[in-house]
């Protein structure tokens, strides 16, 4: 008779490790998201020719008259009802999306909210949203060139930059809508809303002081969000699959281990 042998692996003995699964492909590492930055590179000049052409558009046509028309009728009417406390109240929001304000507000929020979650990209996302933003404005404003409103300003002295876009409001929206933005990432909870719904309060109240202080026309304020919303979405885009991996690795290091 015939013999059969049966090759089976060896059983695997008590308490020896699970053979290890692969790691699971990093899709947040820097080279993605250099790679990702690129194309924000792209973006930025199509947004910048948007602007421009906008820009011309409010110059230099017919339509342009026509909107400057418009905007003196409600910059007029602003001026009619100023009063000494929105005159104050105005300063104090103006002041929210000032140049000082911006920076140091953007530096310490970004490094501190770096420091907490023990990861580079919140820095990443306020640092690309607003030296973006800033490049954005004074390429598009030195370029356009559009005069200052021709009504009495609070200001005692604006800034050189011409009115079209609206530095402040752009501003704001990055500062303020970025930190809402690294809260959405980061939060599960409903509060996390109230925050974005403050940061668009406080969007408002610094378009609404601009404008009411005679600084810019409602055209230019226009023109800031067509340069801020686009480009922190495109920002958020660019950082938040990283933002995903990390917070999915910390998830995975909390969770409890079941033996």
């Amino acid at each position: 008779m015939s013999q059969h042998t049966d090759e089976t692996a060896p059983p695997r003995r008590a308490g020896s490790p699970r053979p290890s699964a692969p790691a699971p492909a990093q899709h947040g590492g820097l080279a993605q998201f250099a790679k990702r930055a690129g194309l924000l590179v792209l973006f930025g000049l199509g947004l910048l020719a948007l602007l421009l052409g906008l820009g011309s558009l409010f110059t230099g046509t017919a339509f342009g008259t026509a909107v400057g028309d418009a905007d003196r009728g409600m910059l007029q009417w602003l001026v009619e009802r100023r009063t000494p406390a929105v005159d104050a109240t105005s300063t104090v929001l103006s002041g929210l999306a000032s140049t000082t304000t911006v920076l140091v507000a953007g530096l310490v929020v970004a490094v501190a909210a770096a420091l907490l979650l023990r990861h580079w990209w919140p820095f990443a996302l306020l640092a690309i949203a607003l030296l973006g933003e800033l490049a954005l404005f004074l390429t598009s404003a030195t370029i356009v060139g559009r005069p200052r409103p021709d009504v009495d300003h609070l200001d005692a002295a604006l800034p050189p930059t011409s009115s079209f876009p609206s530095g402040h409001t752009a501003a704001a929206i990055c500062l303020y809508g970025g930190l809402a933005v690294i809260v959405l990432l980061v939060a599960r909870g409903w509060w996390r809303w109230l925050v974005v719904a403050l940061a668009v309060l406080v969007v408002l109240a610094v378009a609404f002081a601009r404008v009411y202080r005679g600084a810019h026309n409602p055209s230019d304020v226009l023109g800031g969000v067509l340069l801020a919303v686009p480009w922190l979405v495109a920002t958020t885009l660019t950082v938040a699959p990283t933002a995903h991996d990390h917070r999915t690795v910390a998830l995975r290091r909390s969770a409890p281990r079941h033996r």
